[in-house]
């Protein structure tokens, strides 16, 4: 069984790694809004690279709450660019709002996965509890947008093959 220290260690982990899937968010929001014809989805793509960062900050409250400042590190100080290289370079050659909204879609589906991993280990009437849930709603919420964009764009296209 399972010591509090090392399930603490272990949620501290888990922290840390939702805290590099929001660094991630950020760069992938911030490259498809310097990309060319993205017009419809400008705005939607606004709010991704801000909420990630809001929620980059929130996720650092969190962390610096429960780690152990004797053992643990601090956020981002291990961070290596190969790991968000490999993300953004797979970004870069994607054309299109579709392409675009289905990459930006299946990256948030794996950060909701991780995001619910960590949230179904929690006390639900916790500080973090709420706002790891605001940060699930939120999340979602532009899952389901870039999923209509993403249809959106597919329906267009097939018309225009069929004209």
């Amino acid at each position: 069984m399972a010591t509090e220290e090392e399930k603490a260690g272990d949620f501290t982990a888990k922290i840390s790694s939702l805290w590099k899937e929001q660094k991630i968010r950020e760069l992938l929001y911030l490259k498809a809004l310097k990309k060319d014809g993205m017009g419809p989805l400008r705005r939607m793509l606004s709010q991704g690279h801000f909420s990630a960062v809001l929620f980059q900050r929130e996720i650092g409250w969190i962390y610096d709450y429960f780690k152990c400042f004797l053992t643990d590190q601090d956020l981002g100080a291990n961070e290596t660019d190969s790991e968000n290289s490999l993300v953004l370079n797979d970004f870069d050659s994607l054309n299109g709002q579709e392409q675009v909204a289905g990459f930006l879609k299946r990256k948030e589906e794996a950060v909701l996965n991780s995001y619910r991993s960590v949230y179904n280990r929690l006390e639900f009437d916790t500080e973090t509890g709420r706002v790891l849930k605001e940060h699930l709603d939120r999340i979602t919420e532009f899952c389901e947008i870039l999923s209509k964009q993403e249809d959106r764009s597919g329906r267009v296209w097939k018309m225009k093959v069929s004209a």
